[in-house]
C-alpha cells in the first residue's frame, strides 16, 4: 500500500516523497493506579513445604477477566472486571531455591473511552502491572504475603492502520569487512583525518 515517487530512496534531502501504511497498536484510553506500601496476599497452585523461607517475587503478567462494559455519558464506559496478576515467587528450603507461580485477584471498576463509534475496530483491554517488592513471607501452604509499591496501567488498545509520510525506505551503508591482519585500527576515531 506504499505510494512511492521516483527518486524516493531514503534520502532526507529528497523531502517527504512517500506515503506508507503502517500497522500499529493504538491506545485509545488508559488510566494508572499507584499504590505505596501495599500488602498483597498471593495464592499458589503448588504447595509450599513447611519451613520454607521467602526469597523474592516478581510480576510476570496481568490480565482483566470476566469484565462487563456499561456505556455512560460523555463517551465514557464503565468497565468492571477482575484483574488477575501472576507472580513468580522464589523460596528456599534447606538452601535449595524453588520458584512457583502465584496469583493475586482484585476487582477493578474504571471509566474508559472505548472506540464504539467505529465498529470495524476490535479493541482489547490490557493490564500492565509493575511492583517493587520490598519484603515477603510464606504464610501458608498455598499463601504468600508481599509488601511493596505497585503501579498498574489499564488501557484500551486496538490494531489500526496509519498512513504516514516518509522519506522512503532506509538506505544502509555497505558493511565494513576486516581484511587487515591487525584489528586495532579498523574503525576511524575522532583523531583520524577523514
Amino acid at each position: 500500500m506504499a505510494v512511492i515517487k521516483a527518486g524516493c530512496g531514503g534520502n532526507f534531502s529528497d523531502g517527504l516523497c512517500c506515503r506508507m501504511v503502517i500497522e500499529v497498536k493504538r491506545v485509545f484510553d488508559g488510566c494508572v493506579t499507584s499504590d505505596d506500601n501495599i500488602t498483597l496476599t498471593l495464592t499458589t497452585a503448588a504447595q509450599i513445604p513447611q519451613g520454607a523461607e521467602f526469597v523474592a517475587a516478581r510480576v510476570i503478567g496481568s490480565e482483566l477477566i470476566g469484565f462487563s462494559i456499561t456505556q455512560c455519558g460523555d463517551g465514557c464506559s464503565r468497565v468492571v472486571g477482575e484483574v488477575v496478576t501472576t507472580f513468580a515467587v522464589t523460596y528456599s528450603v534447606n538452601g535449595q531455591l524453588t520458584t512457583v507461580q502465584a496469583t493475586q485477584r482484585e476487582t477493578k471498576d474504571v471509566l474508559l473511552r472505548l472506540p464504539f463509534n467505529n465498529t470495524a475496530v476490535m479493541f482489547s483491554i490490557e493490564v500492565q502491572t509493575n511492583m517493587n517488592i520490598g519484603s515477603g513471607a510464606i504464610i501458608g501452604a498455598n499463601s504468600v504475603s508481599i509488601t511493596g509499591c505497585r503501579i498498574q496501567i489499564i488501557k484500551v488498545t486496538a490494531p489500526v492502520d496509519i498512513l504516514v509520510p516518509t522519506y522512503g525506505y532506509c538506505k544502509y551503508p555497505p558493511c565494513t569487512g576486516c581484511a587487515c591482519p591487525g584489528v586495532d585500527n579498523i574503525f576511524p576515531t575522532f583523531d583520524d583525518d577523514f
